[in-house]
């Protein structure tokens, strides 16, 4: 199934984010990690998420990434040590709706490009997913819905 690709108009979104540079090996685990590190974060100050959460990925290297795994928030906040105050982008982006397993995503930001490609837009190099399904309770992965942004030129 192809997804619905659009260009749309979206605003800046304070967040709070843990950032780091990861062996493309170890993203999964890593986000696991640092989602918790955030809802123990988010629970202990009393911050409440305004979203769901996302993964903005600043950089791909070859064998890393560099990688910032966060929750939207009302307002700007305080960090305290690796959780930090982050924006997801505002202004023109591309986006699509990605369902199924997080693995497979990659076939999604290929049609992504393909569209850009066609459409005449210049992709910036970075790009960011929103996680509308939670693996906790969706059980399975061939249902999980994932919505991908990446900015345009």
């Amino acid at each position: 199934m192809k997804s619905q690709i659009k260009v749309i108009d979206i605003e800046p979104q304070s967040a709070l984010a843990i950032r780091e540079v990861v062996p493309i090996t170890q993203i999964p685990s890593k986000m696991g990690q640092f989602f918790m590190e955030l809802s123990v974060h988010f629970k202990k100050i009393g911050i409440v998420m305004t979203g769901p959460p996302f993964t903005l990925y600043h950089d791909f290297g070859k064998d890393r990434i560099d990688m910032e795994v966060g929750f939207p928030v009302s307002k700007p906040q305080a960090g305290e040590g690796r959780v930090k105050p982050c924006t997801l982008p505002g202004g023109r982006v591309v986006t699509a709706i990605h369902v199924g397993p997080y693995d497979k995503i990659e076939k999604t930001y290929g049609q992504m490009q393909q569209w850009m490609s066609e459409k005449g837009f210049r992709p910036k190099n970075m790009m960011w997913e929103k996680y509308l399904s939670d693996p906790q309770t969706v059980k399975d992965p061939e249902q999980y819905v994932t919505e991908l942004f990446w900015p345009i030129e």
